[in-house]
């Protein structure tokens, strides 16, 4: 979905009209419905942004190719709900996540087929539209020749229910709809969810600064508005009935299978109780036993309270195949050697926690820090780039600055070197990112290898070298 501001790019604030574009048979999230309206969800949430900002809206529905190429090539233009891939990241910059449902993507196998993943599918043809998210997901995973590319939701919906394609993937709830509405209801399966990504709006990467401004009026727009744009096009109950129930053997093995559950069940109950009963304590006590391994395993360090090295590589893997950019960077508090040597260890350990607990000030709560080794720290920048990491390194580093350790009425030099590494530009996974972002943090170090306390170090991060 797109939007374009009838105004010059230099001004969103007196905006008063908005022109919405995008898929024309994306049921139910925008299409042209029976009397040539444009309809769903995201038509009612913009309607709702207008309302919120006193702006007028009109809409144009567009094939949703077009509506990509239309926001990269033209500046006033917003394209306001879609995924974050590395590829549209290179032409357009993106919002913050919007306050919409996930899109949980599905392999769809039609009912009389044994296929339920990726490797069972030998040569047959996988569906999707062309230059979506799920378009990406597929040539990552198949050769070019097994994907079948469609120009709208709505050609290759109807591909599958002609029967042209066997297997398609899809949102869960789009696709269950589609069937529920065209009568289709039964005739696809979803086998496996295969992956989930939320929705950002984006615009064309010269206009980046307008994002900000855009954003704000977001927050006009409640969450019980957004709920009942839910509860209009996809109520629980409706979505539930369009599981596919139908098919006749699906209902033998179902019956059969509770069958000879429930009667083996009653009759090995009793022979079982107590040897359940038994095993159940052995495994309370060894899962005590694990929790407690665990959580000494994945513990915050001890001396500065930050997180553990464990924990912040855990949270990196797990955001390995992110839809949303973020930055890694590396901090080292600059000649902690000579610190301890000239100070004292103990000396030394205050330094680490007087830098934690700048980090603890001023990061969010939501962003986390973990204590790497010796003297270095990283950060976990979410929805960012290197130039907004970078400035909030400087703004930590200037309120050490402001903010000296003092030991004996002396001022205890601590001051640290940063290096930042950007996914998905730097590398997709969290061990490269840090092993870029220390690399660039050694080069920032001032007269790297023969630092001293008596070297003049700049003040200001931005007056350093960032790679």
């Amino acid at each position: 979905m797109l939007f374009l501001f009838l105004v010059s790019p230099a001004s969103l604030a007196d905006t008063k009209q908005l022109i919405v574009t995008g898929s024309s048979t994306w049921q139910p999230f925008s299409f042209i419905n029976r009397d040539g309206q444009p309809d769903g969800i995201m038509v009612d949430y913009w309607r709702l942004y207008a309302k919120a900002n006193d702006v007028d809206v009109r809409f144009h529905l567009l094939p949703w190719s077009e509506s990509l190429q239309f926001v990269a090539n033209n500046e006033g233009v917003i394209h306001g709900g879609l995924g974050y891939t590395g590829d549209r990241a290179k032409r357009l910059a993106f919002s913050r996540e919007l306050p919409l449902k996930h899109y949980n993507v599905s392999l769809f196998v039609q009912k009389d087929l044994p296929f339920e993943n990726f490797n069972t599918l030998g040569t047959a043809k996988v569906g999707s539209v062309k230059d979506s998210t799920k378009h990406a997901f597929l040539l990552s995973r198949l050769p070019e020749k097994n994907i079948a590319l469609f120009p709208t939701f709505g050609a290759l919906n109807e591909a599958a229910y002609r029967g042209e394609i066997d297997v398609f993937i899809d949102d869960l709830t789009t696709a269950l709809y589609d069937m529920r509405h065209s009568g289709n209801t039964g005739l696809f399966t979803p086998r496996r969810k295969l992956y989930s990504f939320p929705l950002h709006f984006a615009v064309t990467k010269s206009a980046q600064n307008e994002v900000t401004q855009i954003e704000r009026g977001l927050d006009n727009i409640s969450a019980d508005d957004i709920s009942a744009i839910y509860n209009k096009w996809i109520p629980a109950s409706k979505i539930y009935a369009t599981l596919p129930w139908l098919d006749k053997k699906a209902h033998y093995v179902i019956l059969i299978s509770s069958l000879v559950l429930l009667i083996g069940g009653l009759t090995l109950y009793h022979r079982l109780l107590k040897f359940r009963t038994n095993e159940l304590k052995s495994a309370v006590e060894a899962l005590k036993d694990s929790n407690d391994r665990l959580e000494s395993a994945v513990q915050n360090d001890v001396l500065t309270g930050a997180k553990s090295r464990h924990q912040f590589f855990t949270q990196l893997a797990d955001k390995r195949f992110s839809p949303s950019p973020f930055v890694v960077a590396v901090l080292d508090i600059d000649g902690l050697k000579h610190i301890n040597e000239n100070y004292g260890q103990y000396i030394g350990d205050m330094a680490l926690k007087h830098l934690a607990t700048q980090l603890r000030l001023q990061l969010s709560s939501q962003t986390m820090f973990a204590r790497l080794s010796g003297g270095e720290f990283a950060i976990l920048f979410d929805l960012s780039d290197s130039s907004q990491a970078m400035r909030k390194i400087n703004q930590i580093q200037k309120a050490l600055q402001l903010s000296p350790l003092y030991f004996d009425q002396q001022v205890v030099p601590v001051k640290f070197s940063a290096g930042v590494g950007c996914y998905p530009y730097d590398g997709e996974h969290g061990e490269a990112l840090v092993r870029i972002a220390s690399m660039r943090m050694r080069a920032n170090k001032p007269n790297y290898g023969t630092y001293s306390a008596n070297d003049n170090e700049p003040d200001n991060m931005a007056e350093r070298h960032w790679a």
